[in-house]
Parts: structure tokens; C-alpha cells; sequence
């Protein structure tokens, strides 16, 4: 149906359909090109000039960086080095009582003027946090970012963790707890850190379920006083003009002069395994070994050995069985019976983890494993087409590019850049550095991370699940 700005016009095309209007106009003399007399002419919509990353950083070492898109809403999050990789032995699940308290009271602001001011302004506050970073984010209409920020500047240098309000937390965390007991995924992807990792990357991001409860004012305290420092936080924003949320930072990050002085301890990889039994029918497995790290020079030709191998489907309730060569394997070796694997790729600072997911019916799991393990093989012996090599890298393009089409993604990938890298590379040029990416060093990489120290772990019915020493 054809749009018109003139109400009596478009009514009549809605009366008449656009066939029948165009009959009227002509048997009415009236030409579909011409404008329309004593109608004032309307100039083009002008598109504001395009920008790029800005960064900047204070004289206490605090990082700003923005995009602007000159978007009504504005997205800002705050970024610091304070994930569960940097919790104490003795403050195992710190970061996950700090997610759940993360707007209580601070100095000057009790958690119900956090909660009602942020309202008022028809905004929204979250916390998040990753093995890397602890995660403070805002949404609001570009005019509010100003208080907006400095809400996000209050809760994160001035909490007071009230022992009564850390106590009434404990309920969200028992339910996130609840939570991600329901989902295998979250179980195998915390098992194989561990078992990969054992400390550092291997800290969880959920609290064990017999420290909840006990952690204390005094360890959020002591967590947020060791690595909340403007040297380890970054302020990101989309949708905001940099100069601005560059004042706005000194007025309210500014304040504080305090660096870190500590050194971070680095993550060692040791391999390893964890089953654990399970009543369910379904056995969700993983094998891995130590991938590329988020700043390493094997990041894209991991990524598109990842594609390579096969990743769950581009196609809504397809099976992937076409160009997943390891899915294809499974559901073979499975008979018929459900049965899917992936490649699996996670990245981090300092380190990765690399391998295959598997899952599928529990008397199926031995020969399905196996044979997922066999095309991982295959592809290490370099049994790679330079046509799955070419589809692949058109697929980890692809999820880049539409990666950054969302907002909240794209400012979580430009601050996680700047934070690790201090610096920011943009969608295409990451697409330009996959189009680089060659099937030999797929080839390297597969050898190498095949040829690794294997983690190996596994949930469900393992009557029939391999032990690691039977896989490789």
C-alpha cells in the first residue's frame, strides 16, 4: 500500500487500493509526478556525518571512549577489571553477591533513591559481570545521561554494603543459583573452566551454593577497595558526544586518584576432567584444550576453524547437517537418534578454551563423542577445503557484522577492547582481518590445539560416556 502525507489522499488510496487510485487520478487529470499546488516542498533529511571510536583518558587513568550515533537513547556502561578471575580464595562468589547488590545504598543515596531517580528519568540500571570484568550498564534518553553517569560513578566507588541489604540479597543469588542448576550448558561451561584453569579464569561466576550466605560486608568492601581504580575502569557510551561524557567522567571518576599497585596474576592452563552423574538422559559433554586468548594472534584463525568444524544453525530448526562437519558426525554415529555437536570457542584476556560440545542421548554417547572427536582429528591432519574455509570466514564475518548492528552488543565489544587492547578495531576491519585468514593457518591452529592438553568434561547418564584417556 502506497504512503501519502496528505490524509485525504492516502484515505482514498486505502478506499480504493493503488490500482484504483491510480485509475481515479488519471480520469481526473491529476498527474502522480507533479507536486501538488501551494504545497510548501519539504527539504531532504539531512544525515548527521558519521564518527568514529573516540578514547580518552583522565590524568588518574580513568579511560573514556564513545560512539556517537546520534541516537535519542544513550547507552553507557562502565567496565572494570574486577571479575571472578580476581577473587581472593578466601571471597570465592564475591562477584556474584556484588551483581546482586550492585545498587544498594551508597554514601549519599539509600538503594530506593538509586532505583526511583533512575525511574524518574525513564531509564534502567543492570550488573554483569564475565571471568574478566564486573559490568555496570545504563540506558536512558540522551538528555539524562548526565545523571545517569553519575549514578553509575556513585554505586561503583561508594557503596556502603549495609549488612541488613547484603542479607536480603541472598535470596536473588539462591534464585540465579536455582537458576543455572536447570541449564546443563552453564554447568559444562563451568566445569571445564575449572577443570582447564583450576583458579583465576577458573573462579566461577556463581557463588558455591554452601558459601551463599556468608559473604560478608566486609569482603565486598575489601574486593571493591583492591580493584575498583580508575587505572582499571573504562566508561563506555553509545549514542553520546564524546566531549560531554568526557566532562562528565572528570566530574564525577575524576575525584579519585587512587591506582592499582598490584600485579594481576596471570591464568595457567592445566587440563584435566570432571563427570559428574546426573539423572537426566540427555549427556551434555565438552572437549577442549587452551585456544587463543581475546588479544592473541590466532583469534580470527580460531574463529574461523570454529566455522570450519560447525556451529549450531544459521537456519531456524534446521540441523546444520549440511556444512557442520561435526554435526553431520554425530547425527551419523547417533543412527537416527537426536544428536547435535559444535565447535566451542571461548575467549579471554590472557587465554582461551577451544574444542567440541556434544549432546545426545545417553546410550549414543560413546560412539556419538568419538566421532566428533574423529572430524576434529581429521581437520588437524589438514582435511580442510578451501571452500569450507571460504563459507566459514563468510560466517564469522557475517555474526561480526550483525554483532554490531545491536547496540548493547556493539558497546560491549568497544568496551571490552578498550579495556584489554587499549585501543579499538572496528567491524569491518575485523572482517578485513578474517578475509586475511589462511587455510594453513586454520591448518596450524587445529594441529596445535588438538595436540594440547585436552579438558574433558561431561553431565548426565555416563554409563556409556568415554573417559578422556579413551578420546585421544
Amino acid at each position: 500500500m502506497a504512503f501519502s502525507i496528505f490524509p485525504r489522499f492516502q484515505a482514498l488510496q486505502w478506499t480504493l487500493g493503488r490500482s484504483a487510485y491510480r485509475a481515479f487520478a488519471a480520469a481526473v487529470g491529476v498527474p502522480m509526478s507533479d507536486p501538488i499546488p501551494d504545497t510548501p516542498s519539504s527539504e531532504p533529511f539531512a544525515k548527521p556525518p558519521s564518527e568514529g571510536v573516540k578514547i580518552s583518558k583522565l590524568d588518574n587513568g580513568f579511560t573514556v571512549t564513545s560512539l556517537e550515533t546520534h541516537s535519542p537513547v544513550a547507552k553507557v556502561a562502565l567496565l572494570v577489571k574486577a571479575g571472578s578471575r580476581y577473587e581472593a580464595a578466601e571471597s570465592l562468589g564475591v562477584t556474584h553477591h556484588l551483581r546482586a547488590t550492585a545498587f544498594m545504598a551508597t554514601k549519599d543515596r539509600t538503594a530506593f533513591r538509586v532505583s526511583r531517580e533512575i525511574d524518574h528519568l525513564g531509564g534502567n540500571l543492570s550488573a554483569s559481570s564475565t571471568r574478566d570484568h564486573f559490568i555496570y550498564s545504563a540506558e536512558c534518553l540522551r538528555e539524562y545521561v548526565e545523571p545517569v553517569v553519575d549514578t553509575l560513578a556513585n554505586v561503583s566507588l561508594d557503596p556502603i554494603f549495609q549488612p541488613w541489604e547484603v542479607a536480603d540479597q541472598t535470596r536473588l543469588v539462591q534464585l540465579e543459583l536455582a537458576m543455572a542448576a536447570q541449564s546443563p550448558h552453564v554447568g559444562i561451561v563451568e566445569d571445564l573452566h575449572k577443570a582447564a584453569f583450576r583458579s583465576t579464569l577458573g573462579n566461577s561466576l556463581y557463588c558455591l551454593p554452601h558459601v551463599v550466605g556468608r559473604i560478608n560486608p566486609d569482603q565486598l568492601r575489601s574486593h571493591v577497595s583492591s580493584h575498583f581504580h580508575p587505572d582499571r575502569m573504562v566508561l563506555a557510551g553509545i549514542g553520546v558526544n564524546h566531549d560531554e561524557l568526557l566532562k562528565l567522567a572528570l566530574a564525577s571518576f575524576g575525584r579519585t586518584s587512587t591506582s592499582f599497585h598490584g600485579s594481576d596474576v596471570a591464568s595457567k592452563y592445566y587440563g584435566g576432567e570432571i563427570r559428574t552423574e546426573t539423572n537426566s538422559d540427555l549427556v551434555h559433554a565438552a572437549l577442549v584444550s587452551e585456544g587463543a586468548s581475546f588479544v592473541g594472534d590466532d583469534y580470527f584463525a580460531v574463529g574461523v576453524l570454529q566455522r570450519v568444524l560447525g556451529v549450531t544453525p544459521f537456519i531456524k530448526w534446521g540441523s546444520n547437517t549440511a556444512s557442520s562437519r561435526v554435526n553431520k558426525a554425530a547425527s551419523d554415529a547417533a543412527g537416527g537418534s537426536p544428536a547435535m555437536a559444535s565447535g566451542f570457542n571461548a575467549a579471554h584476556s590472557d587465554s582461551g578454551l577451544f574444542g567440541l560440545y556434544v549432546v545426545c542421548y545417553a546410550e549414543n554417547a560413546g560412539k556419538v563423542i568419538k566421532a566428533a572427536v574423529g572430524e576434529f582429528a581429521s581437520a588437524a591432519m589438514g582435511n580442510i577445503s578451501e571452500e569450507e574455509v571460504t563459507r566459514a570466514k563468510n560466517q564469522f564475518k557475517a555474526n561480526i557484522l550483525m554483532d554490531n548492528e545491536d547496540s548493547s552488543s556493539l558497546l560491549f565489544d568497544i568496551g571490552t577492547q578498550v579495556i584489554l587492547r587499549k585501543s579499538y578495531t572496528n567491524a569491518q576491519a575485523a572482517a578485513d582481518a578474517v578475509d586475511k585468514v589462511t587455510k594453513d593457518q586454520v591448518i596450524k591452529v587445529a594441529k596445535r590445539i588438538f595436540n594440547g592438553k585436552p579438558t574433558f568434561v561431561a553431565r548426565g547418564k555416563l554409563h556409556q560416556t568415554p573417559y578422556l584417556d579413551e578420546l585421544r
